[in-house]
């Protein structure tokens, strides 16, 4: 691609958690990759610089030894993962002029997106959609295995103020109910949650993505 005009704005997109375990989570999946990569959609009907990160071991990239199952089940949200995506994502930014980051992302990929804003200083902006957000709870309500190894966002550090964050959630979502993130989500400025009665966890954000976004990019008021 070409480079972009010296400090443009890069949207960042990362996608949930795919599909980690087989026989109703009683063995590692050979390949998480989600049936529908619906953050990939997203980013494909948005209509600025994006970029769409893969998490590690996704995508069928079995032959690297590093590829260990724990990389997509408990330590899904570790330190060595979220350093994997941070570094892709510097890279990029600083090699194709991108001085201004804003990281978006859906269900798992939103958890992800709040870790990696410290380790990306050019961050402006998280985006989080459906995601959940205290992944304890999370595992908890679902009866699901700890996630140990994972960073949970809930008991990090809150975020640099100067990065803006918008947290958008479906009220008939059963997969990540609004309650089991609310430790996270009582930080957050309450402007800044978006409520939406008639979504759940997939439906309906890609088809209203074009006004979603476009509200979005109104108050985040980056110049382009």
């Amino acid at each position: 691609m070409n480079t972009a005009p010296r400090g443009a704005v890069l949207f960042v997109f990362i996608d949930g958690d795919g599909s980690p375990w087989s026989r109703d989570g009683q063995e590692p999946a050979s390949d998480p990759t989600p049936h529908r990569p619906l953050a990939l959609e997203l980013a494909a009907g948005t209509p600025r610089s994006v970029l769409y990160v893969g998490r590690p071991c996704y995508f069928s990239v079995r032959s690297d030894a590093a590829c260990k199952s724990s990389v997509w089940t408990a330590e899904r949200y570790s330190d060595r993962v979220v350093a994997s995506l941070a570094a892709v994502v510097n890279g990029f930014a600083a090699g194709n002029g991108f001085g201004r980051v804003v990281l978006i992302g859906y269900s798992g990929g939103g958890a992800l997106a709040v870790l990696m804003a410290p380790h990306i200083p050019s961050t402006r902006a998280v985006v989080t959609i459906a995601a959940d957000l205290d992944i304890a709870a999370w595992s908890a309500w679902h009866g699901y295995l700890p996630l140990d190894g994972s960073l949970n966002p809930a008991s990090q550090p809150p975020l640099d103020p100067a990065i803006r964050q918008w947290h958008l959630v479906g009220d008939r979502d059963v997969n990540v109910p609004e309650r089991v993130s609310r430790r996270y989500l009582d930080s957050v400025d309450p402007a800044h949650l978006w409520r939406f009665p008639r979504f759940d966890h997939q439906c309906c954000w890609v088809e209203q993505w074009p006004t979603l976004f476009a509200r979005i990019d109104s108050e985040l008021g980056e110049p382009r």
